[in-house]
């Protein structure tokens, strides 16, 4: 076993999973946004598809489900893993998880464990696309026992072969496309929470990531406060008052809420929209 403090793991922003009704209808309604989204495959064993839309090698997972019988619900569910928090959120239209892509989960296992977390994994994982090719990857889950309705961890995945040769192969199978808005970033990802500070402080510890000041939102009516992960921020907004987030954190609990998508253009104006049960920023 490695000590914990010498494991050379990184983590950088892999994807955001939005769980929709029919993943194939948003490929289309993203067009009048400019918004470029593929057919993605089918995960065969546990009953979901999805459809994706990549800004470089980040991504939107629209992910619904094609068979309810073969969902691993109950105990035959990843403990901390999505399904169980789709199943929580009783298969609502929204925003769910993140995921995190690390080049050694074993080690960021080791690592969480030693933070006290509970830790589900690795675990194999594989999903085939329209095209035939089969893609293999390793998932890790984690959690803090006990707690029942907090903001869930993200999840974390290795994906199978070095990271250039993968962003090569999905740009000539034709999964990396150009959006017709332009070259668009995930830029962001925002979260309700309840207890700002408790949550900041330990997801700047679990992720070895520093976190920014706390600055008022006007647009959101809360307190803001972000981790900035290789250029993509994971904001954190705990209401203070009415408004967009007091709504999500009503209506979805502490979860994913917003994604933000920048072409990085000087004074760019901001665009809001509310989008199959969260909200997206476009500029």
């Amino acid at each position: 076993m490695r000590e914990a403090d010498t494991i050379g793991f990184t983590l950088q922003f892999d994807h955001v999973v939005h769980y929709v009704n029919q993943p194939e209808q948003v490929i289309e309604e993203l067009k009048p946004y400019g918004i470029s989204a593929v057919h993605g495959g089918r995960h065969e064993l546990i009953g979901t598809y999805n459809a994706l839309s990549y800004f470089d090698l980040s991504y939107i997972e629209w992910i619904g489900v094609f068979d309810h019988s073969q969902l691993p619900l109950g105990d035959r569910t990843s403990r901390y893993g999505l399904i169980e928090t789709l199943a929580i959120d009783s298969f609502k239209e929204g925003l769910s998880r993140i995921a995190l892509r690390t080049h050694d989960i074993e080690g960021l296992a080791e690592h969480l464990h030693s933070q006290g977390l509970e830790v589900s994994g690795p675990e194999e994982g594989s999903r085939r696309r329209p095209d035939g090719t089969l893609l293999k990857w390793k998932l890790l889950f984690a959690g803090e026992a006990g707690v029942q309705d907090g903001l869930p961890l993200p999840f974390f995945i290795q994906w199978e072969g070095e990271e250039a040769n993968r962003k090569q192969e999905l740009q000539e199978a034709g999964v990396i496309l150009p959006h017709e808005r332009g070259p668009l970033q995930l830029r962001e990802v925002g979260f309700t929470v309840s207890r700002l500070q408790e949550t900041v402080e330990k997801w700047a510890k679990w992720f070895r990531v520093y976190a920014g000041e706390v600055v008022y939102d006007p647009k959101l009516k809360g307190k803001r406060q972000t981790l900035d992960l290789h250029g993509t921020l994971l904001s954190f907004v705990e209401p203070v008052e009415e408004g967009l987030a007091a709504e999500a954190l009503k209506s979805r609990g502490q979860r994913p809420f917003l994604v933000g998508l920048s072409s990085g253009g000087p004074g760019s104006q901001l665009e809001y929209v509310d989008f199959h049960g969260s909200l997206y920023y476009l500029n």
